[in-house]
This record gives C-alpha cells, structure tokens and sequence, in this order.
C-alpha cells in the first residue's frame, strides 16, 4: 500500500451582504442560520456578543473516515465561521482551522482539499445570503 500526505495552508474567505433589515433582526437571522446549518454535534457555536453584533462557531466542513484494509484513515475537517452583524449588512468569515492533509493513495487524493473547502465555503456563504436577504419571522410575529 503506498501512501503520501501533503499538507496545504487555506485561506479566508469573506463576503459582506448589503441588507433590508436592523441590527436585532438581522441578528437573529444570523442566530437561526448558524443553529440550522450545524446540523450535528461536533459543529458548535462557541462564541456570541449581541452587543457587538458577533456569533463564532466551529463548523465540521469534512467528515473523515477510519483506516480501514483496504484504505488510511482521513481526518475530519473543520472550519472557524464567524458572523457581524450591523444595521442593514451582515459580514461572513470562513476560516481553515488547520492545514489540509490530502493523501495520495492508489493513483487517486483522498481527504478534504483546498478545492474542496473553498467549493463548500462558498456555498456555506451562498446559503446565509439567502438565508439573510429573507425577511425575519421574527419581525412579525
């Protein structure tokens, strides 16, 4: 069995979004977005401030997967997100926590790679654009 890892750096990726609605509003939906989209129990919201208009949470982009015969274990991957909101804009952070570990193995790479982050980072941020450009059901209540 012949196995090579590579490790890459990441890079940050950042979008701010023009919007309709307040700060408490679009707090909220910045609130109920990163709740909805850490779907399992290793992504964690770890840090909040209403105040400052800030939520941060550890989000698992890549699941890994164990040795097994037949091929090397891959490592799960994880992202730092964080959220600002102001009035009428929200901005979103996307960071690699850690290097990317790629192994080639068998003619073919397996793990999470740089490619693989940005594609899922970009529709992570496709996703709370939407997400935020939506009116609060928390407005009219």
């Amino acid at each position: 069995m012949s196995v090579k890892t590579l490790a890459y750096e990441g890079e940050r990726l950042t979008e701010t979004i023009e919007l309709n609605s307040n700060k408490d509003s679009n707090y909220v939906k910045a609130n109920e977005w990163m709740v909805e989209t850490f779907g399992d129990a290793e992504s964690v919201i770890q840090f909040v401030d209403k105040e400052a208009g800030i939520i941060k949470g550890k989000y698992m982009m890549y699941q890994g997967q164990k040795a097994s015969q037949y091929s090397p274990s891959v490592q799960s991957y994880f992202a730092m997100i964080t959220i600002r909101v102001r009035d009428y804009a929200a901005k979103i952070e996307v960071d690699p926590t850690s290097k990317f570990t790629v192994t080639n193995y068998m003619g073919s790479k397996i793990g999470f790679t740089p490619e693989l982050f940005k594609s899922s980072a970009q529709n992570l941020i496709s996703d709370f654009s939407v997400k935020m450009k939506n009116q609060s059901k928390n407005d009219d209540w």
